[in-house]
């Protein structure tokens, strides 16, 4: 543990920069790329990115209440609420009977709505494209590999960090479904 806290030191003296930061790097390209959506979506689909959002959990849950949903979307249940209300009016978001318990209904994609989201997924292919325009193919799934091992390395890291807090969490939803 001691060799690895001194590679750990090692390696954040090199850094003169906060920018320099792998943390800071991501988040200024995940804040571009929802920039792109921001322009791109409400033009081209006439929704909101979170409205967008909203569909696409849609589309991989298939179908889940309301408090699942916004879970998932990172908002509260009464925004998801009044999302759900204006999709529900455009016909893209159907409400089914929840079996499991009578009080919720189950959301789910209207065919209007999955014929929506496989065209705006379409759009964000080519979107992503352009993004990664001069990698190689074979640099794209290196990419891709890399990203999914740093994505392992910060929830296992994020699960010892919790383990050591001295107040409690509410849960996460840190994994996808």
């Amino acid at each position: 543990m001691k060799k690895q806290a001194t590679a750990v030191k090692r390696d954040t003296e090199a850094f003169t920069d906060m920018r320099d930061l792998f943390s800071v790097q991501l988040q200024r390209l995940a804040g571009l790329s929802s920039r792109i959506a921001a322009l791109v979506i409400p033009q081209h689909f006439s929704l909101t990115v979170l409205e967008w959002r909203t569909l696409a959990i849609l589309d991989y849950l298939g179908e889940a209440p309301l408090v699942r949903v916004a879970k998932h979307a990172g908002v509260l249940k009464s925004q998801m609420s009044r999302l759900v209300t204006n999709l529900s009016k455009r016909e893209l978001i159907e409400r089914q009977p929840n079996p499991e318990d009578g009080r919720s209904a189950l959301l789910c994609l209207s065919p209007e709505g999955k014929d929506l989201v496989r065209r705006i997924l379409n759009d964000s292919q080519a979107r992503n494209e352009a993004m990664l325009d001069g990698l190689s193919g074979e640099e794209r799934e290196q990419l891709k590999a890399l990203m999914q091992r740093v994505y392992a390395n910060s929830l296992a890291y994020f699960g010892e960090l919790k383990k050591h807090t001295p107040y409690d969490h509410p849960e996460d939803e840190d994994h996808e479904d």
